[in-house]
């Protein structure tokens, strides 16, 4: 009998208690597509390492127990529908770092093309530890489209 795969979404074989673990937006436009890149490149770069944010829907075992260990949760949302961070609050996971693409000023198209300034962009970004609004209540930003989810804080 076959042994049953198991979920190695961005593991490398390593459980570091200090892992910063990144989990993307990877949706349908130029800035859910820029979401997933930018993953990819800060975790080539050594930044931290990307999982699956699907798994993390379904709170896959293994997912989540990189969760448990890790050190930091950073997620990338493309737009302020939020998926990858409504997904994250879902799970009972707590973000420690949030960043919304379009909040960069990178406009959201249908299309799916994405240019290597943006990815540029929103690495730095995330690198200079830029991030929405996780500590402020609801009410301090009304208005500024912001939909990271803080209401329920």
């Amino acid at each position: 009998m076959a042994e049953t795969p198991k979920c190695t979404c961005g593991n490398h074989g390593v459980m570091n208690k200090k892992e910063k673990i990144i989990f993307a937006c990877s949706g349908a436009s130029n800035v859910g597509e820029l979401s997933n890149a930018a993953s990819v490149k800060l975790t080539k770069e050594g930044f931290g390492n990307k999982a699956c944010t699907a798994s993390l829907a379904i709170k896959t075992p293994s997912v989540m127990e990189r969760v448990e260990n890790a050190g930091e949760i950073v997620v990338i949302d493309g737009c302020p529908v939020s998926c990858a961070k409504r997904i994250a609050d879902n799970s009972g996971v707590k973000v420690d770092q949030y960043v919304i693409i379009t909040e960069l000023g990178i406009n959201k198209i249908s299309d799916m093309d994405i240019l290597d300034e943006d990815i540029t962009k929103t690495v730095s970004a995330v690198k200079d530890g830029k991030s929405v609004c996780l500590d402020r209540k609801r009410e301090d930003h009304k208005g500024s489209g912001c939909n990271c989810g803080c209401e329920s804080r």
